[in-house]
């Protein structure tokens, strides 16, 4: 039988293409080469030239079997780079970073859903509460800057501050805002809008107001006492016919902001009262070592 060729398949494959490919897999490769025997051969398959019209079974056995070794070689060519890159500490921190970024954009959407209806719900119980009130009037700006410039002076001038703001709130308002679909987009200035609008001066220390007022609540809170009654009432009456809570506040003289929400924290607070407690104290329950 005449050879179809004038060379062998490895000739061809060097000098037209087979070392000299742009694949990158090795199963590529075995495809690109067995295109380019095919075509210089000018007959189809991994056989060609004679054996083009009449392949046996063991060149198309030996070409299944090529196939499937150049298959494996591919799977674990690819197994062994992503071991690599999983042991690279670089490069699985790389990957971290990138699954958690998915992660959170497939959360993202049901999140917010989430957050969403839990505002809605919190919003709604916010409404049922009746507003608060006072039976004091709202203050006035020039009252409000007395008050501030003379808080150091005193634990009495301290609580003022925060009765005269916890007053403020009942007069302001801080009610919810909703659009036309019934979605909390915001609310109302409050005493932080008042701020800004009459006292422009004192509307960055906003947080610093706000604590004082947390102090007021915090003693309204420790002696019982109920709206509309102010803070202001609590302070009246001179020494001996205040409530014990107040004595015990006003008792020492030093104006310590720190101290007196502290000693307010740990009367409203068994768990602050019981870690404030000696070390002693604290361990009296537990069992000694042997």
């Amino acid at each position: 039988m005449r050879k179809a060729y004038e060379h062998s398949a490895y000739w061809y494959a060097k000098n037209y293409g087979w070392t000299c490919s742009d694949k990158a897999t090795y199963t590529e490769r075995f495809l690109d080469f067995s295109q380019v025997f095919g075509n210089w051969t000018r007959s189809p398959g991994i056989g060609g030239g004679a054996y083009a019209s009449c392949p046996s079974a063991v060149d198309a056995g030996v070409a299944i079997a090529a196939l499937g070794a150049c298959i494996a070689m591919d799977i674990g060519v690819a197994i062994r780079t992503e071991v690599a890159k999983f042991m690279d500490p670089t490069e699985r921190d790389r990957m971290k970073r990138e699954l958690m970024r998915d992660l959170r954009r497939i959360r993202r959407p049901f999140y917010y859903a989430q957050e969403t209806e839990r505002r809605r719900r919190l919003a709604q119980e916010r409404r049922k509460v009746v507003r608060r009130r006072t039976t004091a009037p709202m203050p006035t700006p020039e009252a409000v800057l007395a008050a501030w410039n003379a808080r150091k002076d005193s634990r009495e001038a301290m609580i003022r501050l925060g009765g005269i703001l916890d007053n403020l709130a009942c007069h302001v308002d801080s009610c919810l805002r909703f659009d036309e679909c019934g979605n909390v987009v915001g609310r109302n200035g409050g005493i932080r809008g008042w701020l800004k609008a009459n006292l422009p001066e004192l509307s960055p220390k906003y947080k610093t107001l706000m604590r004082y007022k947390a102090l007021a609540m915090r003693l309204r809170q420790a002696t019982n006492t109920k709206d509309p009654v102010p803070t202001s009432a609590l302070l009246e009456g001179g020494v001996g016919r205040r409530n014990e809570v107040v004595e015990s506040i006003l008792a020492e003289g030093e104006p310590v902001f720190e101290h007196v929400f502290g000693a307010l924290d740990r009367m409203l607070s068994p768990d602050a009262v019981f870690l404030d407690a000696p070390r002693a104290v604290r361990r009296k329950g537990v069992r000694k070592r042997s």
